[in-house]
């Protein structure tokens, strides 16, 4: 048994609108796409090496388990204390979750780094 599909005005019309939806959504979301190009700019990139800890207390970062880290992405600025190969560095990170999120993060100080 042969099925046979019949085109009416109607189901080419919402087919029309579906093409043309498709296209503009996809059109807009391309739009918000950031050139590759553009410098990357964030609050975790590592600062000066000359920056410390600002004035306040030291929490230590609990130990490092990516399978049960999750974080948002509030802003609530800490300045992470890093070793890696016996060299400390300071970051700003943009919140404590994100700051402990590494395997090299020892601990943290709300506030930026200065």
């Amino acid at each position: 048994m042969k099925r046979r599909f019949i085109v009416t005005k109607h189901s080419y019309k919402s087919w029309l609108s579906l093409v043309g939806l498709s296209i503009t959504l996809g059109l807009v979301g391309c739009s918000e796409i950031a050139s590759v190009t553009q410098p990357v700019t964030s609050v975790s990139q590592p600062p000066h090496s000359n920056t410390q800890l600002p004035d306040g207390a030291f929490i230590q970062c609990p130990p490092f388990n990516p399978n049960q880290t999750i974080c948002t992405a509030q802003y609530d600025p800490v300045c992470v204390k890093t070793e890696s190969a016996g060299i400390i560095n300071y970051r700003t990170a943009g919140n404590a979750c994100s700051a402990c999120s590494t395997p090299d993060a020892i601990g943290y100080v709300a506030g930026e780094c200065s």
